[in-house]
């Protein structure tokens, strides 16, 4: 055999072995991509994450609607465990706060506007920035989304996959009963939350990375009217995740003041 053309199928054998691995090695479903995420997340030692959360609640008695917005970026080490969270926080008509959070381990400390640092419970961090927040920072929780991956379906992205979730009233009463152990009062969130859900929105995507499968973004869209009887509450919740600086993170420094109460 001539030498050039034996080169040329050597080339072209090896093309399509390769191109046959790469095929063989794609995940084929949105279970195969969620699970090669969590097992590489687990191997994630730091990130940022940028979240911005839309709320807006309308209750029919009494009358009243209440909105609020929280822009969170952070920085977080995982092994052992520090974050670092710049938060802005706005209500309507009760102004912005700008809130320092700093945790390490088991132990975590505020500091608003410009009042002196002070300590933090998990439930007081989550209790003031919605029920889906908590999922999403610093890092994506997967049991928000495992119940359903059943019904996911799964889409090939620039870079990665897109997992799409939509759920169904059943579903949607589900969700808030996972979602109620991030309340102070988990009672009264699945009961205000569930009633006679009817549901004109209720979407999340999560993006996946082909390569690492890191998580590179949450979305959650979700529109929700609950009826008791004559009345109802209906919620709009919009919330964009986005990680980045996989492994990359600066080291986190605690201020001196906020570090003498993490002690």
């Amino acid at each position: 055999m001539n030498k050039r053309i034996f080169v040329l199928f050597l080339a072209v054998i090896l093309f399509t072995m390769a191109g046959c691995g790469k095929t063989s090695s794609a995940p084929k479903s949105a279970q195969e991509v969620l699970d090669k995420a969590e097992a590489a997340m687990k191997d994630l030692k730091s990130v940022h994450s940028s979240i911005v959360y839309d709320e807006s609640i309308v209750t029919s008695d009494p009358v009243k609607r209440t909105t609020k917005n929280v822009q969170i970026q952070s920085n977080v080490e995982l092994n052992p465990l520090k974050v670092s969270e710049e938060v802005l926080y706005k209500i309507p008509k009760q102004g912005r706060q700008q809130l320092h959070i700093f945790q390490q381990q088991d132990q975590m400390v505020i500091k608003v506007d410009e009042e002196p640092w002070r300590k933090l419970t998990e439930a007081q961090r989550n209790g003031s920035f919605g029920v889906f927040v908590p999922y999403a920072a610093p890092v994506v929780d997967f049991t928000l989304l495992k119940p359903f991956i059943e019904t996911a379906e799964m889409e090939k992205v620039d870079y990665g996959y897109a997992l799409h979730f939509s759920l169904s009233p059943a579903e949607y009463r589900q969700l808030v009963k996972n979602v109620s152990i991030n309340s102070n009062d988990a009672e009264r969130l699945i009961h205000t939350h569930t009633g006679f859900p009817v549901i004109d929105r209720m979407d999340i995507e999560l993006r996946v990375n082909e390569k690492t499968f890191f998580v590179t973004g949450l979305k959650l869209s979700a529109q929700v009217t609950s009826y008791f009887e004559r009345d109802y509450i209906r919620y709009k919740q919009k919330m964009d995740a986005k990680y980045s600086y996989f492994n990359a993170v600066d080291p986190i420094k605690l201020p001196a003041d906020a570090a003498e109460l993490v002690k």
